[in-house]
């Protein structure tokens, strides 16, 4: 199998799934929204895992990382987790944002993993051109939340502007990251457009409720009541997921197919 024709007849397969959400009756959108997003994070969280088994060093320390990031999305989008949750420690106002904290940790972790492995001298001027412009979109995404909203400054205002900071602070790191990896991947003569597409979703799924926000025009407040709803931005949400399931399971695979590739190739088909 090519790696990137499977990617490029993918894709659409994982568009499609992504839109049905839209389709469906809305007794039912939620229902699909939920299993869908469940089973993506789920089978993304088992491929990262065998990912960072094939691994040494930084790179297991990288997909590890990242493994338990997409494990704690996963139980952030899991009803019997907040109801385990709230049973044990009843109905702390702030809970969901530790399990946020916490995934935040490992997504980071994995960040400054890949950090130690990259020549940070190699950076052209185009690309710190596209991390100023996404540092002025992340300016932009706090000041619209200022500016829009009646804000009265306690305790769950000034978290929502500090989470928006950290998700953008995120986003700016990862941008470097990507960029760094692809040419060091290239360097080593090694795979890196399966590791660009699961930092685009992890991007997608950080910034691009955000993003749906400024250009829906709906408030923050109205887009987190309809969450599971079979909405456009669970939508949104259900490509970013799949995205890095999808990334994941190509960039495990790559090396089976590649070498299988050469195999064929190699053999003498004439008579």
């Amino acid at each position: 199998m090519n790696p990137r024709l499977f990617l490029k007849i993918t894709f659409p397969v994982i568009l499609g799934i992504s839109i049905i959400t839209l389709l469906l009756p809305r007794t039912i959108a939620g229902i699909y929204t939920v299993d869908v997003m469940l089973a993506a994070l789920f089978a993304a969280f088992l491929l990262s895992l065998k990912v960072a088994s094939s691994y040494e060093r930084e790179l297991k320390k990288v997909f590890l990382n990242l493994a338990f990031f997409i494990l704690f999305v996963f139980f952030a989008n899991l009803d019997l987790f907040w109801s385990w949750v709230f049973s044990l420690f009843g109905n702390l106002q702030y809970i969901s944002l530790l399990v946020a904290g916490i995934a935040y940790i490992f997504l980071i972790r994995a960040c400054m993993n890949i950090l130690k492995i990259t020549d940070l001298t190699t950076m052209h001027k185009k690309e710190w051109m596209v991390i100023f412009l996404m540092f002025i979109l992340g300016n932009f995404i706090v000041a619209y939340f200022l500016l829009n909203y009646r804000i009265v400054f306690d305790t769950d205002v000034l978290t929502k502007i500090l989470f928006r900071i950290v998700d953008n602070a995120i986003v700016i790191m990862l941008l470097p990251i990507l960029f760094l990896y692809r040419k060091q991947s290239n360097k080593e003569k090694r795979e890196s457009i399966t590791f660009t597409i699961v930092v685009i979703g992890i991007i997608i799924s950080t910034i691009g409720d955000y993003i749906f926000e400024i250009i829906s025009k709906i408030s923050y407040q109205e887009l987190t009541n309809d969450f599971h709803t079979g909405t456009l931005l669970d939508s949104i949400y259900i490509f970013s997921y799949l995205l890095i399931a999808l990334g994941l399971f190509v960039h495990l695979q790559y090396y089976n197919w590649t070498i299988k590739k050469i195999d064929i190739d190699k053999l003498d088909l004439t008579f």
